[in-house]
């Protein structure tokens, strides 16, 4: 599981900060919700509660092959510390009867595998009855490319889109309206019962994939967290440094870990993470006066700014990401040439599979969620879904069932034979199996075998990956902690779409902090970006929010 949390950090960076993509529920500005007289358009911005969506969403139907033996804490993934003996068939037909090629767009943070001859693909294919011609993206990317896609509106016939790709279109509402399927007399209530994987998703998630009063998408369901702070154990060790506990440690690692004649940097993107650190919200919270305050109105998040530019002009941030979008930061921090960066948390394993084979010592570790002050941390709440399938529309109705039929295998669970093939192929071929049962991909696996079907579509959540020695334990002890100080969320269970004018306002305020970070402009400076923020269109997307607060009686 990759992207609803990854995503590019520097494009990110705003998106998080208003409460977007993984934290859209506080701030609401990825997802359009429905209210009584709303049109498709997405313009105004709505918002509707979740329960009153129950009509529209799947009849929750558990199928559970195999049970977690650390269950997760306060929302947390239940982690599987070991792979079953045995996995379980759940879809025993072959799902695209027509045997018709499937046409799929999905994005990919990681090196894009052969999409010719590769027998890793032809093993799923041949399970699902056809073949998927996939166009990977790299996910740095998807954002960008994605407009002028819809624009055309020459889609595929499954489209796979981030939240936070989402938050950026002013107009999603109305492209969801003429691009992609309602899917709602296919899935609402019992009729899900035919895509038993599907109807195995929960409820909450769902209700994220509503657009304009139908369902819309297949959500990707999402842990709620954001980012984690990363650190390279294995380099700390070899130079006696030990992981922050608040703000002075991380100003200390700075001076400590970089050593440019070596070519080596403290820093990656930390931004969020350091802003979240001195206590800024996630999106919005009320101020004693009951009023709404954005984060970036907040003198917390000026603080959290200074430290960032601090870490900036000290020297301690890797030139490549000083110098702005487009560098590799995976490749960057699993060379060692910079050792602690925010990252979604799926990349923590997804880097392990592709440096463990070439250097075991690796060792990537999630720091603790601190506090500037060493006090009570909060960690930033997300939404129950982050990334969502689209099915394009007007396809036909034996069409959509096929393709819905493609999205109820990719969304088998742990335990089952489907997921063990869409995540690591064929035994004996891709993977061996280890002496506690978990897969190790052989050479050839290493090479074709890449996180491409989990994009067409999510999966209940767990931690699985027991094949990397502790990292179940380690992850889940993370969550449970994370999960235990996560921020009270004022639009918990509410739907909310921003207005256009609003969603207008990310790009120009992200370059002013970029700047800010980088020394171009001056801290001063973020006050009059905030102003012009507040006058553009922020002061009228406070009014809209604290009415959608009202109408619920919050």
């Amino acid at each position: 599981m990759t992207g609803p949390e990854i995503g590019g950090p520097r494009r990110r960076t705003f998106i998080s900060l208003l409460g977007a993509g993984a934290a859209a529920a506080a701030g609401g500005v990825t997802l359009t919700g429905c209210s009584k007289g709303s049109t498709g358009s997405g313009t105004a911005g709505r918002a509707e509660t979740e329960d009153k969506l129950a009509g529209l969403l799947p009849k929750y139907l558990r199928y559970e092959p195999v049970r977690p033996d650390l269950p997760g804490e306060n929302g947390a993934a239940p982690g599987f510390s070991h792979y079953p003996g045995e996995l379980k068939r759940a879809v025993p037909d072959k799902m695209v009867a027509s045997g018709r090629e499937v046409t799929a767009m999905t994005p990919l943070w990681s090196p894009i595998p052969p999409l010719a001859n590769n027998s890793y693909f032809d093993a799923n294919n041949e399970r699902i009855g056809a073949p998927v011609k996939f166009n990977i993206l790299n996910g740095n990317d998807y954002g960008d490319k994605l407009g002028p896609i819809l624009a055309a509106g020459n889609i595929p016939e499954l489209l796979c889109i981030p939240g936070w790709n989402i938050s950026g279109l002013t107009r999603f509402g109305q492209a969801a309206d003429k691009l992609f399927e309602d899917l709602t007399p296919y899935l609402a209530g019992d009729k899900a019962a035919a895509y038993p994987m599907l109807a195995n998703l929960p409820t909450r998630a769902w209700a994220y994939g509503v657009w304009n009063s139908q369902l819309k998408a297949v959500p990707f369901p999402s842990d709620g967290f954001p980012w984690m702070m990363m650190y390279r154990k294995d380099i700390f060790d070899q130079l006696g440094a030990e992981p922050p506990k608040n703000s002075g440690d991380l100003l200390a690692l700075g001076k400590q870990l970089t050593d440019a004649k070596t070519g080596r940097w403290a820093f990656g993107s930390v931004a969020d993470e350091v802003i979240r650190s001195f206590g800024a919200p996630g999106s919005w919270r009320k101020d004693s006066s009951g009023k709404l305050v954005n984060k970036i109105e907040t003198p917390e998040f000026a603080e959290g700014v200074a430290f960032v530019r601090q870490l900036f002009q000290s020297g301690y941030v890797h030139p490549e990401v000083v110098a702005g979008g487009g560098a590799d930061e995976n490749a960057l921090f699993e060379g060692g040439k910079f050792l602690i960066r925010q990252n979604g948390l799926g990349g923590w394993h997804e880097s392990l599979q592709r440096q463990l084979p070439i250097n075991p010592k690796f060792d990537p570790q999630p720091v603790l969620p601190f506090a500037h002050d060493g006090g009570t941390p909060i960690v930033w709440t997300g939404d129950p879904a982050g990334i969502f399938t689209f099915v394009k529309k007007g396809v036909g109705q034996d069409r959509v069932k096929e393709l819905l039929g493609v999205l109820n295998y990719t969304a088998a669970p742990f335990g089952t034979q489907e997921y063990q093939l869409y995540n690591y192929g064929v035994e004996g071929k891709h993977y061996t199996l280890q002496s506690n049962g978990a897969p190790k991909l052989t050479p050839l696996g290493q090479k074709e075998v890449s996180q491409t079907y989990i994009f067409l579509g999510g999966r209940p959540l767990a931690i699985t990956e027991s094949e990397y020695p502790g990292y179940v334990q380690s992850m889940s002890a993370w969550q449970n902690a994370a999960a235990k100080v996560r921020e009270k969320n004022l639009f918990d269970g509410i739907r909310v779409e921003q207005p256009a004018k609003m969603a207008a306002l990310g790009k120009p305020f992200d370059d002013a902090l970029q700047d800010i970070f980088r020394g171009r402009r001056p801290v001063s400076e973020l006050k009059t970006a905030v102003k012009q923020w507040q006058d553009n269109g922020g002061n009228e997307g406070r009014d809209f929010y604290a009415k959608v607060l009202s109408d619920n009686g919050r």
